[in-house]
């Protein structure tokens, strides 16, 4: 049966904005979806003391930014740079073991605008990589060049880009929001599903960072 990562939307509670659980990491079977928690990080050089889901899928987005593998963009067959962020354009995304129809569903996508990197490519596939490290081949027409982030950490979203600003929301680790732009002093200007637009650190947004 192939596996599949579902993702939920943000709820408000209030007037600061509250994220219930929404970013499931592991590959998990449609009947196990209640019991799914975020996937962790293995490291021997970590103590014994228990990490925080928040700690977890800091450890885990740093870890999926490594061993990225450069092509210019005159040189691959999309005309862009690899490696580069990209979004899933739809609500349900194949993720399959190879570049065809031909090989088996790896797991499906269910969250559209899920930020993933474009590590290889070819004519109509795009070998991506997501949050928790793992990658798979999806279609060319279900990814989009929208921005959107994850937050990889509990964060503030402000009115101006400092944190001494006048506070908008709450924002907990997990949610997904797009990306609006991104400045030299480590803000970025994000909007939530709920239409909430404002400043937060750049360093909490899996998606924000620069690659290539």
């Amino acid at each position: 049966m192939a596996t599949r990562r579902t993702f939920f939307r943000h709820r408000v509670l209030g007037a600061t904005l509250i994220l219930s659980p929404c970013l499931f990491l592991g590959s998990v079977h449609a009947t196990d979806m209640a019991s799914v928690t975020v996937q962790s990080v293995t490291q021997t050089s970590l103590s014994n003391a228990p990490m925080s889901s928040t700690q977890k899928l800091t450890l885990t987005a740093t870890a999926t930014l490594g061993g990225l593998y450069h092509v210019d963009a005159d040189k691959t067959p999309s005309g862009f740079a690899v490696p580069r962020f990209v979004s899933l354009k739809f609500g349900k995304v194949n993720a399959r073991t190879g570049p065809s129809r031909n090989h088996s569903i790896a797991y499906q996508y269910q969250r559209r605008g899920l930020p993933v990197i474009v590590v290889a490519e070819t004519e109509m596939w795009r070998k991506v990589r997501d949050i928790s490290g793992d990658e798979a081949w999806v279609r060319k027409p279900a990814l989009s060049g929208e921005k959107f982030a994850v937050l990889t950490t509990e964060a503030t979203l402000y009115a101006k880009p400092d944190a001494s600003a006048r506070s908008l929301a709450r924002i907990e680790q997990g949610a997904l929001v797009q990306l609006e732009t991104c400045s030299s002093d480590g803000y970025c200007l994000i909007r939530t599903d709920n239409g909430i637009k404002g400043f937060t650190e750049k360093h909490a947004l899996w998606g924000a960072q620069n690659i290539d």
